[in-house]
């Protein structure tokens, strides 16, 4: 009877111990992707690129913040990876010379970004701001404003300028391709009743005579 006593006792004692190891052992459960997950600061990230390109960047003091990098190391982000990465954090990188600017994505427009008028232009990296000059066709440019402002970032800018019946558009350099081809849609569709820059300039100055 003693030594089943002694038995009871011992297994009561280790019970406390068994459920705190089972509680700082990792959960069966648990999502892989945390442990395989590490978070940086956004200028680390910058800093640990600059040192390995050779590259020299000016940051605006108002871009901070912990950037999550799940499955990729930050000491191999290439340069694209680096932009995409910001983009994500509402920050644009310009190069400026010798130099690339790093800002708040909502001084871009006000940025000397590269200027396009072929609408298949090419820039080296989705994530690139660019700025995209275009000529419309069979529609008028002040009517496509309200149409495709709305597939555009608050950061980004559009505006139709009537005498020529064109757009001004900057953007992230995919995201221009994809307007461009929105574009080039409506304008098929404007095929059987084409606009002429004369009759969107009466439009125009006619609306706005309205709206005095």
């Amino acid at each position: 009877m003693k030594s089943l006593l002694a038995i009871g006792a011992a297994a009561l004692l280790a019970l406390p111990f068994a459920a705190a190891a089972q509680d700082s052992a990792p959960s069966a459960g648990a999502s892989p992707s945390r442990a395989s997950s590490s978070e940086i600061d956004l200028g680390d990230l910058i800093a640990r690129y600059a040192k390995r390109s050779g590259k020299q960047f000016i940051i605006d003091p108002r871009v901070h913040g912990q950037a999550p990098l799940a499955g990729m190391d930050p000491d191999r982000i290439t340069y694209e990876k680096l932009l995409a990465i910001l983009s994500v954090h509402q920050v644009v990188a310009v190069p400026q010379g010798d130099w690339i600017i790093v800002e708040p994505d909502a001084n871009a427009r006000q940025l000397a970004t590269p200027v396009y008028t072929d609408r298949n232009f090419k820039s080296g990296a989705p994530d690139d701001i660019a700025t995209l000059v275009v000529t419309v066709k069979n529609i008028c440019a002040a009517q496509a404003v309200p149409v495709l402002r709305p597939l555009m970032p608050q950061s980004a800018h559009m505006a139709a300028f009537t005498d020529t019946n064109a757009l001004i558009l900057s953007d992230h350099v995919s995201n221009l391709h994809r307007l461009v081809t929105v574009l080039e849609a409506l304008e098929r569709s404007g095929e059987k009743s084409a606009s002429s820059v004369g009759d969107c300039q009466a439009r125009f100055e006619g609306k706005s005579a309205a709206a005095k």
